[in-house]
């Protein structure tokens, strides 16, 4: 089996040890591990739910169940168990040469777990009003209770409980900090960033509840008469609405409404 390290970074931009610091620090999160540390089977069914409603991805889901289906054979039980066999360099070798795995096939599997999976951690100050002195302040008063990131805010605002205790502790009001956590529980979308949100928000779509419950032309009529109004060009590249619609009734519950 060939193994040739400067692959990692032109699949998944980062380096080797780069990717795994990232992964595993995704996984720190108590909510991700509750809700997204998957089962190979699970992780299996799940590649489907994401990628399985557009045809041009179906190789690739194809290849990732297989590769699921392999580590399941191989009494892995979940994607942290994975990372910490594959930890470093030598780890890893060691494994896919005993799982007889294909390592671009396996880095390319890491990259899927990255960065369609695992929600991806933004800075909070993406998902405000920049220009809003208030909102600013705001940012500051989460700053000062470790709370600076998309991934932060669900993990302490996830449930009712925690949002009352975030607006009691800070002065910000429950409706502002409830605003905040949808928000960033918006961003858990695949692909999904501050223009997104922001899109979506404007067009009535402030929550992924809405988004999933939502009938697929009327959000395509939604965002059509959105971007008409504001004058901005609408392309799938932009935002892939059927997939938003379809990964939205995919990811895993988190926020208690």
């Amino acid at each position: 089996m060939e193994i040739d390290w400067s692959e990692v970074k032109k699949i998944t931009l980062w380096s080797y040890e780069e990717l795994v610091e990232k992964i595993l620090r995704v996984l720190s999160y108590s909510f991700v591990r509750e809700h997204y540390n998957h089962s190979m089977r699970e992780a299996e069914k799940y590649v489907d739910g994401l990628l399985g409603y557009d045809q041009k991805h179906a190789d690739h889901v194809m290849k990732l169940a297989r590769i699921f289906r392999k580590l399941d054979t191989l009494k892995i039980q979940s994607y942290a168990e994975l990372i910490h066999r594959v930890e470093n360099r030598e780890k890893c070798e060691g494994f896919l040469r005993k799982a007889e795995l294909p390592f671009r096939d396996f880095m390319s599997a890491l990259n899927y777990l990255f960065r369609w999976v695992l929600p991806f951690n933004i800075y909070l100050r993406e998902l405000i009003d920049a220009d809003n002195e208030t909102h600013l302040g705001y940012l500051e008063q989460l700053r000062e209770l470790g709370i600076s990131f998309n991934l932060d805010m669900l993990e302490r605002g996830r449930h009712i409980e925690g949002r009352r205790r975030i607006s009691e502790e800070t002065g910000i009001s429950e409706t502002f900090v409830a605003d905040l956590v949808n928000r960033a529980d918006m961003t858990r979308l695949p692909y999904s960033n501050r223009k997104t949100v922001k899109h979506l928000c404007a067009a009535g779509y402030c929550s992924l509840g809405k988004i999933a419950q939502a009938d697929l032309r009327d959000l395509k009529e939604h965002m059509r008469l959105h971007f008409d109004k504001t004058g901005v060009k609408f392309a799938r590249s932009f935002i892939d609405l059927d997939g938003i619609s379809r990964w939205a009734r995919t990811v895993p519950r988190v926020v208690q409404t």
